[in-house]
């Protein structure tokens, strides 16, 4: 059975192997940019059996590249062209599929970084002492001013907003 992640590399082969058919049978030449994806596609092939995560590097990079139109893997060029840059969407619609069916793969080679206990209490003593600050500088608006900054359309950040509301409190209760 044919694992899914490797689609995009077999569509990969099989483009290849039949530009290098058309060039045999026809006047096609093939030129650098398929040498380039031949040898980048066989390392890739050769990742994948071997090592998954120089797999998901090297194969994004040969899709990347192809996107940007440096390597081919068709015997026709097909591009289309965004200002003075050319793209190739055989090459976006395999970086497509490619990411579809790997995300497992890919969230193992680049892991979402997880906030330690220790970085969200860094995070809330920042977010504490910048809402002191704010109180100090909206201490003596007038009540509406303080209002439209709490309000939570207003544009201002939640720590203004959080300081602006904790004074609207402070002067209710008085």
């Amino acid at each position: 059975m044919i694992k899914k992640e490797i689609i995009p590399l077999l569509i990969c082969i099989l483009l290849l192997l039949y530009s290098i058919g058309i060039t045999l049978l026809t006047d096609y030449v093939l030129n650098y940019k398929h040498y380039l994806a031949i040898v980048l596609t066989g390392v890739s092939t050769i990742f994948y059996f071997k090592n998954k995560k120089m797999f998901v590097y090297v194969f994004g990079l040969t899709l990347i590249l192809g996107i940007i139109n440096l390597i081919d893997i068709y015997y026709s060029n097909i591009t289309f062209s965004i200002g003075s840059i050319n793209f190739n969407p055989i090459f976006l619609v395999l970086l497509i599929i490619y990411l579809a069916l790997n995300k497992k793969q890919l969230n193992e080679v680049f892991p979402e970084k997880k906030l330690t206990e220790q970085d969200l209490t860094d995070k809330n003593r920042e977010s504490e002492k910048l809402i002191k600050s704010y109180q100090r500088k909206f201490q003596s608006k007038p009540e509406s001013e303080l209002k439209s900054i709490a309000d939570k359309n207003s544009g201002y950040t939640e720590e203004a907003k959080t300081a602006a509301k904790r004074i609207l409190k402070i002067k209710d209760r008085s």
